[in-house]
């Protein structure tokens, strides 16, 4: 058994995902968040989660899949929202875990550090409407702005840009990756999941946004890229 205490730390990262789909939406709801606590009995305390500019509000009883991003590993477990209080200002939600945490394996979870160009653009409200209803965009020839992607996976990239995406909106992405000696180019549309301020940069904003509604296939070519590339650095790493 993996102890809770051995693996999770105030500060950690957590994702949250819903278990269930939204009504509105083939997608889960997910959201990104920080351990505040864990409690003296295994619960973990994490901070409410925000979406755009307001406050997730946990309904207490309401499932989810949690993912911690710790020192030693992704792990992931089922847990439950037991009670909400607000601390010093910062709203908790206290969460039960229902199952065992468990190392996590999902492939399209793999990440990748990386430094690749991009081209990006907010998608308008019809168009996020027709995106949302139909899983296409409705012109994907509209100007771009330049950002650079620096963590990358199958579930979604966190990116570098200046330009000001409002967390929650749909953003058009497009990148090119090299496999096998091939340049594919990939247009993508991702959710804006997170938005920080870079240290030093007051031009630039750092963003995680999720991918939409991506084909299968791309996401194996994704993931398949990540691998090459790791596999390429630890065979540089020891000499072969």
């Amino acid at each position: 058994m993996i102890d809770v205490y051995d693996i999770v730390r105030p500060g950690d990262r957590v994702d949250i995902e819903a278990t269930v789909a939204d009504d509105k939406s083939d997608d889960r709801r997910y959201y990104i968040t920080k351990v505040y606590d864990v409690g003296e009995t295994g619960e973990v305390e994490v901070i409410m989660p925000m979406e755009k500019t307001r406050i997730v509000v946990l309904s207490v009883g309401a499932v989810y899949d949690m993912y911690f991003y710790a020192g030693k590993g992704i792990y992931a477990c089922s847990a439950e929202v037991v009670s909400r209080r607000n601390e010093n200002g910062v709203a908790v939600a206290v969460m039960a875990l229902n199952t065992e945490l468990r190392r996590h394996q999902r492939r399209e979870y793999f990440r990748y550090d990386c430094v690749i160009g991009m081209n990006a653009r907010a998608l308008t409200d019809e168009e996020s409407t027709f995106y949302e209803k139909y899983g296409k965009l409705m012109n994907d020839q509209q100007p771009m702005d330049k950002g650079v992607i620096v963590d990358l996976s199958g579930g979604g990239m966190r990116f570098v840009s200046a330009q000001d995406y409002k967390q929650g909106c749909l953003v058009h992405c497009r990148f090119m990756l090299n496999i096998r000696n091939k340049m594919n180019t990939y247009d993508e549309v991702v959710r804006i999941l997170f938005a920080d301020e870079l240290a030093n940069n007051q031009t630039s904003r750092e963003y995680r946004g999720q991918f939409m509604k991506m084909e299968s296939g791309e996401r194996e070519e994704i993931i398949r890229f990540i691998f090459e590339e790791e596999r390429k650095m630890r065979a540089k790493h020891s000499g072969m």
